[in-house]
């Protein structure tokens, strides 16, 4: 782009944006029929007659004509007057027309936006081939020509894939408003949802597919930023710059639908769930209704049986028999052989010795419950206690971590699942003591007001 040409200004003047865009609705739509009819061939040389455009003008906008053919007329001239700036040319010695290249630049633009076709497989192809082709590129005039070429030629059909994804969003939230707007029944608005919660689920399958036609993105990153840092070149750096920060924005633009679907499909499907409980509800209440409305007793003997309306079939019920193989055990059918017993006698230092695991955990639950002990008379006296001084002072007294762990662990399960106390621990507040190189999260336990 020129340094010097400064297009808000170029485009500002008289009524040049009017007239590169078709300052009418019914030439835009005029210069599509006939360059779709150029493309099937119907219009030799590819040029065409004025009557063929006015031919367009009443074809595409039959309710635009005027109610005499004077008007009217005019009305078409002054239409093709304003498209020869831009999208005609004409041939006055033949008295012929044909297109500007800017009438099939916007016709192509137009097309390709509305068409909306999603191909991930497509976009894979292209993401592969510009990888392929840049790992190519030897020397620097070929990577400014797979720049200008491959590149640019390509990124706009990159880019209207997510596009297209983020409109069919709209669309369908639009698509949604709208029917509530009709006071629509509860079933029409129920199928509604679920049309529209299918519609959001093959978009986010759309999304994922797109991510993975796009892993190509990354190695295209690498080569390129390889590529500029051998060459050096400050053009080539500012092309790679460009081309990163287009992919970049590409992966922000997905998970900005990932976000935005995430946001819209839990109210969806909870607006589903709102709709369709009252819904059951109330098709619950009409049978009972029903049935007790339209039920009878029938009298047999001294006993009464219910009877259903008519159109309700009686429930019969009916069990399986079950048949259980009784298999009986003979006490002697494989007798087992007798051993004699053999006595180990036991000495009191093998008893001590066996004896000891268990007297040492004997004695840590009591001195366990000796510290629960202190700890709740502290928490009587004043209400609040410290779990974390408590777990530095018995480690001082003790010199055992593993005591200290568990009169901790202990005391926030005791008091944790009583009522008229509250644990808190503070996880944002670590507690140490310059003696021991341990930290504590400070953890205190108060009574409830």
């Amino acid at each position: 782009m020129s340094d010097n040409f400064d297009f808000i200004a170029e485009i500002s003047k008289g009524n040049i944006y009017t007239l590169l865009n078709p300052p009418e609705k019914e030439g835009g739509l005029a210069v599509f029929w006939l360059i779709q009819r150029l493309e099937e061939g119907l219009f030799p040389n590819n040029s065409f007659k004025e009557s063929d455009i006015h031919e367009a003008l009443k074809v595409t906008t039959p309710g635009s004509d005027a109610e005499n053919s004077r008007s009217r007329h005019a009305f078409y001239n002054k239409i093709v007057s304003d498209l020869r700036e831009y999208f005609l040319r004409y041939d006055e010695e033949k008295q012929l027309y044909t297109f500007k290249e800017h009438a099939f630049l916007f016709y192509r633009h137009s097309y390709e936006a509305l068409i909306a076709n999603f191909s991930p497989t497509q976009i894979e192809r292209i993401c592969s081939s510009l990888h392929e082709k840049l790992a190519q590129c030897q020397s620097l005039d070929h990577l400014f020509i797979w720049y200008k070429m491959e590149f640019k030629t390509f990124s706009p059909q990159l880019r209207r894939q997510v596009d297209f994804l983020d409109r069919q969003i709209d669309h369908s939230v639009t698509s949604f408003r709208e029917n509530r707007r009709l006071n629509l029944q509860e079933g029409d608005i129920l199928e509604t949802l679920r049309q529209l919660e299918d519609k959001f689920e093959s978009i986010r399958a759309h999304n994922r597919e797109l991510r993975s036609a796009y892993r190509e993105m990354e190695s295209i990153r690498r080569v390129l930023e390889d590529k500029a840092q051998h060459y050096n070149d400050t053009e080539l750096d500012d092309l790679v710059h460009e081309a990163i920060i287009f992919f970049q924005e590409i992966r922000k633009i997905l998970t900005i639908i990932d976000k935005r679907l995430d946001r819209i499909q839990p109210r969806i499907k909870q607006l589903f769930a709102n709709l369709n409980k009252p819904l059951f509800n109330t098709r619950v209440d009409r049978f009972f209704n029903h049935l007790i409305d339209n039920s009878t007793e029938n009298p047999e003997g001294a006993k009464k049986e219910i009877v259903l309306p008519g159109n309700i079939p009686a429930a019969r019920l009916w069990w399986l028999p079950q048949y259980f193989t009784i298999i009986e055990r003979k006490a002697n059918l494989f007798p087992v052989k007798l051993q004699k017993r053999e006595l180990i006698p036991e000495s009191a230092a093998a008893m001590q010795q066996a004896f000891a695991p268990f007297q040492q955990r004997l004695k840590q639950q009591d001195e366990i419950s000796k510290w629960l002990e202190i700890i709740q008379k502290s928490l009587d006296a004043n209400g609040e206690v410290s779990l974390s001084d408590y777990f530095f002072a018995i480690y001082q007294d003790k010199f055992e971590l593993t005591l200290a762990i568990s009169v901790v662990y202990r005391a926030i399960t005791v008091y944790d699942r009583q009522d008229k106390y509250i644990v808190i621990i503070n996880k944002e507040n670590n507690i140490s003591n310059p003696g021991f190189n341990t930290t504590i999260w400070e953890t205190l336990i108060k009574k409830k007001v």
